[in-house]
């Protein structure tokens, strides 16, 4: 059964236009225009990343989070040979989109909103681990500082060919200096890909937000650092007003501010390695400098402290 097949058995006509989006890397995600309406179509050939997808949403509902309602979702893999899930279009596009656009009002507002949503679901009850699982279930990670390890760990490499070997060492201190915070960090639940994609907006408007197959039981300001990371890698400086907005809004100290900077430099690493593979030298150049800029300043800092 073709996706046109099976949006013709549930809809009971053929869809006008199935349209791929590309702004994600782990599932299959089309636009479907129908006579009617548009709605999101989301397939994955392991059923098991949709498996609790429909539960997660329904408890981030529960809280008042502006989440797609759920329309149909299989992951039997007997009607069709990949899983599915059939969800309310929100109009709009990712805020990577749409950022540069919106005033620096806008962006506080939605800054607002944003750290509002992970407030709510920090209070959900803490995980029993760490990690990207299901809303309640068992992280894989006994402590934060195993996620932060693993992640130098599995992308280190990616910079060895472009920084000095005095850089790595300069990292490593960094890591070894927020330890003893890492290890107190308890299994808070937030939303880990909130960032400058999954927040749709329009016209500087929140529409809603999407994608919620896991949570990550940890630091949530690891999720303002992603967002800022990303905001780094592909717009730049102009975008940085909505990370200072988080960070406001979070009520980030200067610590805090420090410590997010060391996480962002943390997700830098990897995404030299997705700019790597997409040959996309702009962009991996631009986190190759935010890199050096941050290690470099941390450690004239400590020098004159």
């Amino acid at each position: 059964m073709s996706l046109e097949d099976l949006i013709t058995e549930v809809y009971g006509s053929p869809p006008l236009k199935i349209e791929p989006m590309s702004f994600g890397h782990t599932n299959q995600v089309y636009r479907v225009t129908l006579s009617d309406e548009q709605i999101i179509l989301r397939t994955n050939y392991k059923p098991g990343v949709l498996e609790h997808t429909a539960d997660n949403i329904a408890i981030l509902s529960s809280l008042g989070l502006p989440v797609p309602r759920v329309i149909r979702t299989d992951v039997s893999l007997e009607q069709v040979p990949f899983a599915y899930m059939i969800l309310e279009h929100f109009p709009g596009r990712d805020l990577r989109y749409e950022l540069e656009g919106m005033t620096h009002e806008q962006l506080a507002k939605l800054a607002g909103q944003i750290i509002a949503f992970q407030r709510s679901v920090s209070e959900l009850p803490r995980g029993t681990g760490f990690g990207w699982v299901p809303i309640g279930e068992q992280g894989s990670f006994s402590s934060w500082t195993q996620i932060i390890d693993r992640d130098i760990r599995n992308h280190i490499d990616n910079i060895i060919d472009d920084v000095t070997p005095e850089t790595i060492v300069q990292l490593q201190t960094m890591k070894q200096r927020y330890t003893p915070y890492f290890d107190q960090v308890e299994p808070i639940c937030f939303l880990d890909d909130l960032t400058i994609k999954n927040v749709i907006v329009t016209e500087g408007k929140l529409q809603g937000i999407v994608d919620f197959d896991w949570v990550c039981y940890g630091d949530p300001l690891y999720m303002i650092a992603l967002t800022q990371t990303a905001v780094v890698s592909d717009i730049g400086d102009q975008g940085m007003a909505y990370v200072e907005a988080l960070c406001r809004q979070w009520g980030a100290d200067q610590e805090q501010r420090a410590l997010i900077d060391f996480y962002s430099v943390v997700h830098a690493l990897q995404f030299i390695g997705f700019h790597q593979r997409e040959q996309n030298d702009v962009c991996k150049q631009r986190m190759v400098s935010f890199i050096l800029d941050k290690i470099n300043s941390d450690t004239n800092e400590n020098r004159m402290s």
